[in-house]
């Protein structure tokens, strides 16, 4: 992200604001149209060096009095539960029947902004959005700066738009790892609650403290959690974030940029600037936890004994907290935002054993990570490992409603979670190979990418020779995991005979087509996506390759509104396209191609290096062949 024009400085001009249109502006302006019109909530983003980009907005409880200190503080505790760090509360939305003005602005905030919210939220200053009641839009002339030390507010620059969006090369990604035991002695469901509170404040004290460490795997890397120098490793005090890129080790770098640009070897750090970094939580062992730089000591067993009465349960809790950093932040302050992350991930899976208690009794609580449509960061869910989906709409819908997103698609089933590309592999098949491509290249263009996770199915996989024929058969697998990781289906990816069969079933084959070797086509996999699995398609023809270019901004509203991957036939060969790149100004496209005709193993940076899975141009296409492209359409439901 680029944040040179994003200052919010008082004493300069306005502050200029960039305000994502998919992530706040939409979702705002949907609430807006509804007949209840209750919009009031937080806007959430990202700051370096007193710059800031909104990303996303959450809204409040219906219940919650923003003038109520207490209603407010707690629903900022539930919000920071689900966010990364790195992702802050930068401000607040609400309505008004006064219409926005520095006066308005400054009269609504002095009601519910104190030292205590300014304490939480770890700022002076705060971008607020009034919005009149009779509004019909959130407009740029809602948007002030609120400093909360004057108590005065000041209008801002606001620019509404989807090209600020986060860039990986400014931003970075760590994924914290570890497991955690837990052991609870209690009397009674009463005592729980209480039980609870004081294990999980144990724990986050514990990861605070100066015997915990964060290993960054495949680096000699080691950081405390409380000191304020690097415990090992080549790094030094002067060390930035983006450094440790540099000492991922040669074996094992990256998810893919290109070992080649421009005719010049890549550095390391840009190799890896794309992926998601891991981080493993460590404990130093024989050490006084209760003071820092003590000696080693003996280790020792602690054993007590505890009335019959005592109920005693014990689990390990399985932590997996995404951290996002600026690549220019110093690593000698990595471990306090690792140790903030995980201390809020705790509290959620603290909440999530009180809340269904009653329900599973005390279930191991599980993070899951999902990435919402047009957002870029993740959103975290704690959910108990033994309630199955069907026990959790109510959960579900209180998301949805936090989040501001419609009813009409599954978004927080288990199904639904993301998949981060180290540990990209389910049943043996790589999962969202495009994470870690470097840009498109594309001048002004605007990217529309598949939404959520599919399987790369491909050309020679599970032991069955396809090679020369069935292209399109393992494009319809992919459009079938899709649907199967969206928690739409159940059901299995069918292999080849079952495809085959179920054409015969609907009329289309006839039964000797049973175990051939005859092509298919985009209208086979619209008629098997139906028959199967009660999914419709949309049809989209073009007389030559060279057409397929005209079909970008239909392509993009696709990849924008249903967000499912495309497949197209053409001649003899049948391609999968996950995503476009498309300038409205110059109508230059590139397309995101994943080719089921590769026969190599399940490497990754070979498929990414090679091209398997990568940006391609126009004459990608025969220019003179025609094309059919099978465009499955999400099924409306929660």
């Amino acid at each position: 992200m680029h944040f040179g024009s994003l200052a919010l400085n008082t004493k300069m001009a306005a502050p200029m604001v960039l305000v994502s249109q998919d992530g706040i502006v939409n979702p705002i302006n949907r609430v807006l149209n509804e007949p209840a019109k209750e919009a009031s909530g937080f806007l959430l983003g990202v700051s370096h060096e007193g710059h800031t980009t909104l990303l996303m907005c959450s809204a409040v409880d219906k219940s919650c009095d923003l003038t109520n200190t207490a209603d407010l503080n707690n629903e900022l505790e539930k919000l920071h539960c689900h966010l990364p760090v790195g992702i802050n509360v930068c401000g607040l939305y609400f309505m008004s029947s006064t219409s926005p003005s520095p006066k308005s602005v400054t009269q609504c905030c002095k009601e519910f902004i104190d030292e205590t919210i300014k304490t939480t939220l770890n700022t002076d200053k705060l971008i607020i959005a009034q919005i009149h009641k009779d509004q019909p839009a959130l407009v740029p002339d809602c948007f002030y700066l609120y400093d909360v030390n004057t108590a005065e507010a000041s209008p801002c620059q606001v620019r509404f738009g989807n090209d600020m969006g986060t860039q990986e090369t400014d931003l970075m990604t760590f994924r914290v790892q570890g497991n955690l035991t837990l052991n609870v002695i209690y009397h009674d469901d009463k005592d729980l609650q209480e039980a609870l509170t004081q294990k999980f404040t144990s724990l986050c004290n514990r990861v605070q403290s100066f015997t915990a460490l964060y290993h960054f795997q495949k680096t000699t890397i080691l950081i405390g959690a409380s000191s304020s120098d690097i415990t090992a490793g080549p790094l030094n005090r002067d060390s930035q974030a983006r450094d440790i890129c540099r000492h991922i080790q040669e074996e094992d770098d990256g998810f893919g940029a290109p070992a080649v640009k421009g005719g010049k070897k890549v550095k390391k750090e840009d190799k890896n600037a794309n992926q998601v970094l891991d981080v493993q939580l460590l404990f130093r062992l024989s050490l006084d936890e209760e003071q820092e730089g003590s000696a080693g000591l003996v280790p020792f067993v602690h054993y007590q004994i505890y009335n019959e009465e005592c109920r005693r349960s014990s689990m390990v809790l399985p932590i997996d907290v995404p951290v996002i950093v600026h690549r220019t932040t110093l690593a000698v302050t990595l471990g306090k935002l690792l140790s903030d992350g995980v201390c809020r991930q705790l509290r959620a899976m603290e909440q999530c054993l009180k809340d269904h208690f009653k329900e599973c009794g005390l279930s191991v609580p599980r993070p899951y990570h999902f990435k919402l449509p047009q957002i870029p960061n993740l959103i975290t869910v704690v959910y108990p490992a033994d309630l199955p989906d069907d026990k959790l709409e109510s959960a579900r819908r209180s998301l949805h409603n936090r989040f501001l997103l419609p009813w009409d698609r599954p978004v927080f089933r288990r199904a639904n979670a993301y998949s981060f590309p180290t540990t990209a592999k389910n049943g043996g098949y790589l999962m969202n190979t495009h994470i870690g491509l470097p840009p498109s290249g594309v001048e002004n263009g605007r990217t529309s990418l598949v939404q959520g996770t599919y399987t790369y199915h491909h050309y020679m996989q599970d032991h069955f020779n396809d090679d020369k024929w069935g292209c399109a058969y393992r494009s319809l697998q992919t459009l079938v995991s899709w649907f199967r990781h969206q928690g739409y289906t159940e059901r299995p990816v069918p292999s080849h005979r079952e495809i085959q069969q179920a054409l015969v079933d609907v009329g289309d084959k006839p039964a000797n087509f049973v175990g051939s070797r005859q092509w298919i086509g985009s209208f086979e996999v619209s008629t098997v996506l139906n028959q199967l699995f009660a999914v419709s398609s949309k049809l989209l023809y073009v007389n030559s390759g060279a057409e397929i270019a005209s079909k970008g901004r239909e392509l993009a509203l696709h990849f924008q509104t249903q967000g499912t991957p495309v497949m197209i036939g053409g001649g003899v060969l049948a391609h999968t396209i996950l995503g476009v790149d498309f300038s409205e100004t110059s109508g230059d496209i590139k397309f995101l191609i994943l080719d089921p005709h590769y026969t190599g193993s399940e490497d990754l940076k070979v498929i990414q290096d090679k091209g398997w899975c990568g940006w391609k141009g126009v004459d990608f296409w025969d220019q003179t062949a025609y094309y059919n492209m099978c465009m499955p359409q999400r099924p409306i439901e929660f």
